[in-house]
């Protein structure tokens, strides 16, 4: 076949203010940052995550880049598109997804190194 499928697991969001007992805590799993987080670690899950960048501007808006590992560069490249458009659908966040740059091990030996 030649569609893609993403599969993302069905998690729960906690509200700070969802009533429970007072010796109860919310689990770190289930706030809205972690499971944002966790949700884009399923969406591009072929590739690895290897850095994340937030930009905030004066406006009060907020710019995310993820970086993605260069070694999955050749089956990930065309499926950047989609899955930014798939986690903005899920989260109603845009984000910005790139590779980042080789280390010296990873890349061809071209006399330049990134550390």
């Amino acid at each position: 076949f030649s569609w893609s499928v993403v599969v993302v697991a069905n998690r729960t969001i906690v509200s700070k203010r969802a009533k429970h007992h007072a010796s109860q805590m919310r689990p770190r799993s289930r706030n809205l940052t972690q499971v944002h987080a966790t949700t884009l670690e399923d969406i591009v899950y072929p590739a690895t995550i290897t850095g994340k960048n937030t930009r905030c501007t004066l406006d009060g808006k907020k710019q995310i880049k993820i970086y993605l590992d260069p070694l999955d560069r050749e089956k990930m490249e065309r499926k950047i598109d989609a899955m930014s458009c798939i986690y903005c659908k899920l989260t109603t966040h845009t984000i910005g997804i790139d590779f980042s740059r080789p280390f010296c091990s990873q890349g061809p030996s071209s006399g330049r190194c990134w550390a």
